[in-house]
């Protein structure tokens, strides 16, 4: 449970204030906030905990916000692949299309506000 105790330490970091709190409620994930608190109030660094971390992470991700506890990550070549890292994402269906891209996976299926085509998946090579 080490490593759930420095994700702790820093989420502690971040929560200065209340800009972490109103994210939270921006994302919808104030209740896993409250359950984080409440473990760290009560001492437990258990599985349940680590989820909740996982949770959190995930929801702050989902809108750009990259390892909110785990720290930035780094992408590095697979040396046995010879393949190069991709994200998927949806994109303007335009044929001249515009630089909006949604990530994969963040609700439903974009549709463009303009002709109302749905958005196309692409593949983003990093």
């Amino acid at each position: 449970m080490e490593l759930v105790a420095e994700r702790v330490g820093r989420l502690c970091r971040q929560a200065v204030g209340e800009q972490l709190r109103q994210h939270a409620e921006r994302y919808g994930a104030a209740d896993v906030l409250d359950r984080i608190a409440e473990a760290v109030a009560q001492g437990r660094l258990d599985h349940h905990l680590e989820e909740d971390l996982d949770r959190l992470d995930d929801a702050f991700a989902r809108h750009g916000i990259d390892g909110l506890t785990t720290g930035v990550r780094g992408f590095e070549a697979w040396l046995g692949g010879g393949g190069h890292p991709t994200v998927v994402a949806w994109s303007c269906p335009s044929p001249l299309p515009c630089p909006r891209a949604v990530p994969e996976g963040d609700g439903d299926r974009p549709v463009c506000g303009l002709t109302g085509v749905p958005f196309g998946q692409r593949r983003i090579v990093l």
